[in-house]
């Protein structure tokens, strides 16, 4: 009789662990599409919606923690002198509430390596580190 009751239970709990992993993966994903278009055009506003409250950014070897509004800036300057044409990514992973994306970023002066890692928390998923560097291998497409 108990095991009558204990099935059903463990079926609705093991159906919502699902969901949620399914959730977490889909905002995961949603979130690296729109980091992709705001780097792809740019665009440090929108590429700022996506940062943790302290953030951890490498810009050409310049490293160290900033705000959102510090990092905005930083790269907003950035792409001024840099103004990026093409994104492209390369390698992309998930695990539980991790993912990371690495890629290629086509500038006028050539190509620069990017890689974003990212939490998702409260439904969130935001970058808690972004790497701009010198990147010496061809655009893989």
């Amino acid at each position: 009789m108990i095991k009558n009751k204990i099935l059903p239970l463990i079926i609705v709990v093991l159906s919502i662990a699902a969901l949620s992993a399914f959730s977490q993966s889909q905002n995961a994903t949603d979130a690296m599409k729109k980091v992709s278009t705001a780097l792809q055009t740019g665009n440090s506003k929108e590429l700022s919606k996506y940062f943790t409250e302290t953030v951890e950014l490498e810009i050409m070897g310049k490293e160290n923690f900033y705000s959102i509004s510090q990092a905005e800036i930083l790269l907003k300057d950035f792409f001024e002198e840099n103004k990026p044409t093409k994104f492209v990514i390369n390698h992309q992973g998930l695990k539980d509430v991790s993912s990371f994306a690495i890629g290629t970023l086509t500038v006028k002066n050539g190509n620069l390596r990017v890689s974003f890692f990212m939490k998702t928390e409260n439904n969130q998923t935001l970058i808690h580190q972004l790497r701009i560097e010198q990147n010496d291998e061809g655009v893989n497409e």
